[in-house]
């Protein structure tokens, strides 16, 4: 469950609230003058986001580099295409 706590009641509250992010999986958007500036959730939920976003960034670097040998190849293969087109045009 995600709650909501001021700044200055965090400070007065730190203990109870640690208690409740790591025994009841409780999850505090802390704000500042009613802003939403940080979130406190359990350190299995950070693991676990960590997780995705080491995921997510393999992901992505997977992706540039077959980018990069599309850019290597695709110039091949749009001439190689252009000639078969040309030569099916000059057949008929």
């Amino acid at each position: 469950m995600t709650k909501r706590i001021s700044a200055m009641d965090l400070r007065k509250r730190l203990g109870q609230v640690m208690n409740e992010v790591s025994l009841r999986d409780d999850e505090y958007i802390i704000e500042r003058d009613g802003t939403p500036i940080v979130a406190v959730l359990s350190l299995w939920k950070f693991r676990q986001l960590e997780g995705r976003r080491e995921r997510f960034w393999r992901t992505v670097e997977e992706f540039r580099k077959e980018g990069k040998k599309a850019r290597r190849t695709l110039p091949t293969a749009i001439e190689e295409a252009a000639r078969a087109t040309r030569r099916g045009k000059a057949a008929s």
